[in-house]
């Protein structure tokens, strides 16, 4: 017996998964083996005629009351391209217009892959609520229309933790220089200031890495479902891996495919650049400036060395380094304010937010190092 053309095998398989998608008898959908011989323009007819079945299965599906029936109705338009539906497709991400039901996370999945398929947009108030739960499939919807979801990607900036997705939204707010981002880093940056004081005060500092790992859980498509597809964010370009967020620390995703009734690891990045994050900051308003990170003159880390030579030079001392990091960030801020990266209002309720650490390493520690306001006190032995 001759195959079936690819076209209508396929369509054949992919609704016969779906009980509710038959409507029609499995034999309506496989055509006479002898149409492998059909020429180009009847092979081409054929597949519009299985395309209009699919879209009348899914207008079908699409409707129905089952979670099941509309994961499939999603699966469906983004394997067959049916931009038309994108619509509905938006309509879904509607928490209230689906069953608090376990399936119900797999509608959203199947959702959210087909809007990325169909390269189609949505509102950023309905991607929002499922960040928590989509973070890389949700972001890299958000990051077709960046300018417009300037204040959702500005909302996950502020969340801690997923560093991930946090490089990923600055990525994106600095290539367009969105409007209060400039103002978000400057609050969001914490320059560290730590003075070590000494007889001699010629003390060298050390400086912290960067850590990084993967959590890994498993992914499981029970029967009944459509294939399906989740995504990873990653700082690393892996093979088949596409750009979804460019600069100068560029983020990636990866889609993969889960049939119906397999069980796989999913792995998600845990790399830590909490630490690296004010660094990060930095490097971002270089770019908002158009400079490189060198050419700005503030500073994640400052690391300075004293001696000792009694308590009101020590006092003066402190005071003037800490003088000297805070006019480093006013001139950074009338920079902003002079490129329209920052207005007066932002600029003037922002003030640096400072960590200041002495580490009094002396050998003879009398008399102690004298309070002052601000300035935390650590003692070496």
């Amino acid at each position: 017996m001759k195959s079936v053309p690819r076209a209508v095998a396929s369509v054949t398989l992919l609704i016969g998964h779906s009980i509710a998608a038959l409507s029609l008898p499995l034999a309506a959908l496989i055509h006479p083996s002898h149409q492998e011989q059909t020429p180009a323009i009847e092979y081409q007819q054929l597949n519009a005629i299985h395309k209009a079945e699919v879209k009348t299965r899914v207008g079908q599906l699409i409707q129905s009351a089952s979670t099941r029936d509309r994961a499939w109705a999603a699966y469906l338009i983004g394997e067959y391209g049916l931009k038309e539906f994108a619509p509905a497709l938006i309509e879904l991400l509607n928490p209230n217009s689906l069953d608090p039901e376990w399936e119900t996370d797999f509608v959203y999945r199947a959702v959210l892959d087909s809007l990325i398929r169909l390269r189609v947009s949505a509102p950023s108030d309905s991607l929002a609520p499922l960040y928590k739960r989509f973070p890389a499939q949700t972001l890299i919807i958000l990051a077709r229309t960046p300018s417009e979801n300037s204040e959702a990607l500005l909302s996950i900036a502020e969340e801690p933790g997923r560093e991930v997705c946090w490089v990923a939204a600055c990525n994106l707010l600095a290539e367009r220089k969105a409007p209060g981002f400039a103002a978000f880093l400057l609050k969001r940056v914490k320059i560290k200031v730590n003075i070590a004081v000494s007889e001699r005060g010629n003390i060298m500092f050390g400086s912290d890495g960067l850590s990084c790992g993967f959590t890994c859980g498993l992914f499981h498509v029970p029967d009944g479902l459509p294939p399906t597809a989740y995504y990873k964010l990653t700082f690393a370009p892996i093979r088949e891996a596409v750009v979804v967020a460019p600069g100068a620390h560029p983020i990636f995703y990866e889609r993969k495919v889960i049939e119906t009734d397999r069980i796989e690891p999913e792995c998600t990045s845990n790399a830590d650049v909490s630490a690296g994050r004010d660094w990060y900051c930095l490097e971002y308003l270089a770019v908002l400036l158009g400079q490189s990170a060198s050419e700005v003159e503030l500073q994640e880390t400052y690391s300075k060395s004293i001696a000792w030579s009694g308590i009101e030079r020590y006092k003066v001392d402190v005071i003037s380094i800490r003088e000297l990091v805070i006019g480093n960030f006013e001139r950074l801020k009338k920079r902003c304010i002079e490129r329209n990266l920052l207005s007066q209002a932002e600029a003037e309720a922002l003030r640096p937010n400072l960590i200041i650490t002495v580490n009094d390493i002396r050998k003879n520690k009398t008399p102690q190092l004298p309070e002052i306001p601000g300035v935390a006190k650590v003692s070496s032995p």
